[in-house]
Formats: structure tokens, C-alpha cells, sequence
């Protein structure tokens, strides 16, 4: 939730309460391990500063080079082996010396890209269609001699368009992949569609073709004109003449799955939004507001409806003599997903992202300060951490006006005798209404509750479709969203995490948050008690509340501590384990110098 209702400030509890210079927050913490099976849910320090935003994982080359000769034979100067190694890791963070590289591939939504890239950011691009241009600009040395990055350099400061340009794009991989040099790496991005859907496409652009029809189609892929496995033959370098084997296809798969950032034909909005934009740092220009979804929408309306039915028997005929290429198109699929989770952003995008930190922080109070009249707690409600029963047991108990739209539409209506006022946080624009109407100025809330933070929003990690998977299955799922907590703290959505995010984490979480622990939650109430003042307006109430009616408690299987799925969890979230762990700590230090004998003390 954005925390800066009002330019004052707030403390935090893991529950988790803060104090903003009009909101404290509270937060309760629950071990990231506890997750339900079908509810799926620096500016502050130079530690703080990543270099590398990408969490080391398993199945990555550890060099750009992991091409040799000693694994490959001779390598030649224009020789795949040498070719691949002028292309960048996926998963390295961007430099400004690399050169960003359209494979622009045909039936595959790359022009839509093309398109975005020029006209709603404004770069320029230099476009090869034919082998022998490309190596007329090899000779040129044209990387050397011509790139400009489009962040040292945009476009309006060129003094001519010339030569000059910011990306390069081609139909052919090897030969574009050769214009590189060690000083100018690539960084090749990909778009991938269904290979029975291309071969469709691939007919259909023959003369004298009808669509819709699947006969016509049938016989091009068994003539001799198909180029059967075109994605492995072009990344394994296999001429049409010869058989494609199954060494050649793990060849292709490992320079996809190390050296290519992946999008996906049908699906552009989170190509664009969530790997290319936040990978390079490139946003639409002022001018151009709206201008990605415009030839998003234009691409998709462009792609025409597909005569196949997905299992029939065109269907799988064509997957059978594409069979090098559907199992590289699963794999480049797996690789979307995870992408999204582990990809480095942009060192821009999370610049900004911290600067949204610093904003939000800059509206709570340290614990430590003192409190003001003016201060209002705010309730940072993390998913399936008791926050339901500390909600109720607020308004019950206490007597506290809390925010939660519990019936439409969204108003400054205070609900009955539920001390509720029915208002909406759920999403960023809910909070930007309520600031705008002047919720804290209206003094009608006493406690402020939302599980946002920093304005930010997440994945969303509920679907009717997970219910009959296992927790193990959700986990190892490609995009699984990982490390909530940290992500949340330190505003890195999207992306690899590392140390520079757990610290900025640990930081905010020490300085701001009252925590609170789920599994202790009667010294939780003892020390929010003191440190907000609130006493019970029924004796026993909060009792009542936390051991005979906890709200919103479901029974779930119990994981097995230390056991395989157990593990699973706690090594894709060890972030978020760290800062549990940490949060433990603060938890003690805050019992035992903030809130010691009754009283708030020095921290």
C-alpha cells in the first residue's frame, strides 16, 4: 500500500504495524514454509546497491564462453562455437556496451516488437535482411564504429541518423550473432510461437495456397521444399541437407536456454511489460502514451486464427517431423516462465524502484522516535499471517475504526457496529482515491490496513486452476513468485533478487516495523498494547479472539519440517527465510528493549 497518505509518518509489525507520519505499521510473519496447497498466494545504505540483480541458479553457463575448443573442436573465426560467444548471458545484467539483437523471425510477432521498440521508445534500429548485407557491416565493423546506447545516447541527440543506431535486427541468427566483437556483445532476444502454428503460416505466405486448408498443408510439410526443425538447425548451424540429431538439439537448447532473452508470441502484453522494458530499461516516450498496447492489440489482430486442431491428426503429424523443435519450444516455454523471476532488470528500473522506497519510508516514523498524537497506526495485512483475527480483534477489542471495504462501492461509510470504514486499499488505485478523498485528514480511521506497500502490487498468485496440484508441483512451477516479503520491502517485483535486496529489506523492516509473530501472538497484542496504548474494552476479549475464535484459520496438510518439500520451499524462498529469521531477532530485541516493563524504552 502506498504509505504516503499524508506527508507524516509511521511504524511497522510483522503481523507488521508501522508508524507513518500518519500511519504505524504493523506486521504479523508467519515462516514461508507454512504455504497452503490451493491458496497461492538506496537509497537507504550503499550496502543496499546490487551489482548483479540476478540470484545464481542452477542450469546457467557460468561464462559467456562456454563454447571451446576443447569441447568442440577447431573453432574457425565465423564458426558457431566463436559466434555464440559474441553473445551475452541472459541472465548477466545488461551493460551499456552491449547491443541489444532482434532475431526477427518470421510468423512470429517479431515485427510487432520491432515496431515498439522504434516508434513507442523511440530507438533507433539497424535492419539486415539478407546474409549479404550482414557481411558487408561485418567488414564495416559497424558495432564498433556505429553502436550508440540508447541510454548515453537516445535518439534526438544523434547529429545525423546515418549509421548510428541503438539495436540491430536480422531474420539470420549466425551471421548477425558474427557482426560482435569483445568490446560490443549481443543480446539476442527471441520471440517463440508453436511450430505446427509457423508451419501453417510458413504455407500459407506459398502461392496459389487457401487458408484453411490442412490437405494443401499436410503435403508441403512431407515435400522436400519443408525445412523441417528450422529453430535447431538455425541455433545448432545444421544445413537442410543433412539429419538433425537429437547432439544437434542439445546443442540449440543450450545456447536458448543461456544466451536468449524469450518472449512469446501468444503472449506479448508480458513480453513486453515483464522481460524486455524492465531488462533493458526502455519506457515509451512522453509523447507515445499508450503506444505499446496500441501494436500489441494491432500485432495480435494481425495473427490470423490457426485451421489446426491442437491434437488432430495435421497436428500431431507436423509435431512428429518437427520433433527437435516442439521439444525446444517446451523448453523455451519453461524459460519464459522462469525468466520473469530471475532475469537481472535494468539498473534504471531499479533506480526507480528505490526511489519509490525511499518515498514511501520517508512517510513512516522510525520505531524508535517519538510518537506523535497525529500518528496513526497502519496495519501491513501480509497473506495467511493471522492478519484477519489481529483485524477483528482490533475493532472488537479496542474499539479501533479499521479500513476494509467489506460492500461495495468503496465510501467513507463507517459500517454498523463492525467499526469498519468501508473503503477500499486493495489495489493502487484504490489508494490513490483514498488519498485524494483525504482519508487521514478525515480522522474517521483509526487504523490503517493493507496488504500494499510502497504502492506496489504482485503477481497474482491465486488460480482456480492450481486446486488439484500439489504444493510441491505450485513451487517448482516455471514464474513461481518467490520471496514475497523481500520483493514487497525493497520493490523488485519482478526480476533476480540477491544480498543488496535482503539488506535493504532487513534495514526497513528493524527501523520501521513493530513486528509481530503469528505464532506469538499473545506477546504480539502484550507489546502493541504498550507501545500504541490500546486497552481492551471487554476483559478477555483478545484472548477470546487469538485462542477460542481465530478468524480465517483453515487446515492444511502440515509439511514435514526439514523434509523434501520443506526444503524445496525454503531454498526458492531464502530471502525470504533470511528475513524471517531476522525478523525473529527483532522481534526479541523489541520484547525486551522497546517494550520492557510496561512500558516503551529506548531502542
Amino acid at each position: 500500500m502506498s504509505t504516503s497518505f499524508r506527508s507524516r509518518n509511521s511504524v511497522g509489525l510483522l503481523l507488521l504495524f508501522a508508524v507513518a507520519a500518519s500511519a504505524a505499521v504493523l506486521c504479523m510473519l508467519v515462516s514461508v514454509t507454512t504455504v497452503p496447497t490451493n491458496n497461492h498466494h538506496r537509497r537507504l545504505t550503499e550496502t543496499a546497491t546490487p551489482t548483479d540483480d540476478t540470484d545464481q541458479s542452477a542450469g546457467y553457463a557460468t561464462t559467456d564462453d562456454f563454447y571451446t575448443p576443447q569441447t568442440h573442436g577447431k573453432a574457425l573465426p565465423n564458426s558457431p562455437g566463436i559466434i555464440v560467444n559474441m553473445l551475452r548471458r541472459a541472465k548477466d545484467r545488461v551493460s551499456e556496451s552491449d547491443v541489444p539483437f532482434l532475431l526477427q523471425l518470421p510468423h512470429t510477432s517479431s515485427d510487432t516488437i520491432y515496431n515498439i521498440l522504434t516508434e513507442c521508445y523511440g530507438l533507433e534500429g539497424k535492419k539486415y535482411l539478407q546474409p549479404q548485407e550482414l557481411e558487408i557491416a561485418k567488414k564495416e565493423n559497424v558495432v564498433d564504429r556505429y553502436y550508440m546506447s540508447s541510454h548515453e545516447k537516445p535518439t534526438e541527440r544523434f547529429t545525423s541518423f546515418g549509421k548510428q543506431f541503438h539495436f540491430i535486427s536480422t531474420p539470420h541468427y549466425q551471421e548477425g550473432a558474427g557482426l560482435f566483437t569483445f568490446s560490443h556483445k549481443g543480446r539476442i532476444m527471441l520471440m517463440l510461437r508453436h511450430p505446427a502454428v509457423i508451419a501453417e503460416s510458413m504455407y500459407l505466405t506459398r502461392p496459389g495456397t487457401v487458408k484453411g486448408d490442412v490437405k494443401g498443408l499436410l503435403n508441403y510439410v512431407n515435400s522436400t521444399d519443408y525445412y523441417d526443425n528450422w529453430m535447431t538447425r538455425m541455433l545448432a548451424n545444421i544445413p537442410n541437407n543433412k539429419q538433425v540429431t537429437e547432439e544437434d538439439f542439445i546443442e540449440a537448447r543450450k545456447v536458448l536456454e543461456n544466451k536468449f532473452l524469450i518472449g512469446m508470441t501468444a503472449d506479448m502484453a508480458e513480453t513486453i511489460f515483464k522481460r524486455i522494458k524492465i531488462y533493458f530499461g526502455w519506457k515509451e516516450l512522453p509523447n507515445k502514451h499508450g503506444c505499446e498496447l496500441m501494436h500489441i492489440k494491432k500485432g495480435v489482430m494481425a495473427l490470423p486464427p490457426s485451421a489446426l486442431v491442437e491434437g488432430g491428426h495435421e497436428w500431431r503429424t507436423i509435431t512428429r517431423i518437427n520433433r527437435f523443435d516442439m521439444k525446444l519450444y517446451a523448453r523455451g516455454m519453461s524459460v519464459f516462465g522462469s525468466q520473469k523471476m530471475r532475469l537481472p532488470i535494468h539498473s534504471l528500473v531499479r533506480e526507480e524502484e528505490r526511489r519509490v522506497v525511499d518515498g514511501a519510508i520517508e512517510h513512516l516514523r522510525d520505531v524508535k522516535d517519538p510518537r506523535d498524537a497525529s500518528d496513526i497506526p497502519f496495519f501491513w495485512h501480509i497473506p495467511k499471517a493471522s492478519g484477519t483475527t489481529v483485524k477483528e480483534t482490533l475493532s472488537d477489542c479496542y474499539g479501533l475504526v479499521r479500513t476494509e471495504m467489506i460492500k461495495p462501492p468503496s465510501s467513507l461509510e463507517i459500517i454498523g457496529k463492525s467499526n469498519v470504514l468501508n473503503i477500499d486499499l486493495t489495489t493502487r488505485d484504490a489508494v490513490a482515491k483514498a488519498k485524494e478523498v483525504g482519508l487521514v485528514d478525515t480522522g474517521l480511521a483509526d487504523v490503517i490496513i493493507s496488504q500494499l506497500f510502497e504502492g506496489a502490487t504482485w503477481e497474482p498468485t491465486y488460480r482456480s486452476d492450481y486446486n488439484d496440484i500439489t504444493l510441491q508441483q505450485y513451487v517448482e512451477m516455471d514464474g513461481y513468485y518467490d520471496n514475497w516479503m523481500v520483493r514487497m520491502l525493497s520493490n523488485a517485483k519482478l526480476g533476480g533478487l540477491n544480498e543488496g535486496h535482503l539488506e535493504l529489506a532487513k534495514k526497513i523492516l528493524k527501523d520501521k516495523f513493530v513486528v509481530g509473530i503469528s505464532d506469538h501472538m499473545d506477546e504480539t497484542f502484550r507489546q502493541l498494547e504498550i507501545y500504541y496504548g490500546w486497552k481492551e474494552k471487554r476483559e478477555g476479549c483478545v484472548q477470546f479472539h487469538l485462542h477460542s475464535a481465530p478468524s480465517n484459520k483453515n487446515k492444511y496438510p502440515e509439511t514435514e519440517r526439514g523434509g523434501e518439500v520443506w526444503n524445496l520451499i525454503a531454498d526458492k524462498n531464502k530471502f525470504d527465510m533470511a528475513l524471517y529469521y531476522f525478523a525473529l531477532e527483532v522481534f526479541g530485541d523489541q520484547s525486551e528493549k522497546v517494550f520492557r516493563e510496561g512500558k516503551v524504552m529506548q531502542y
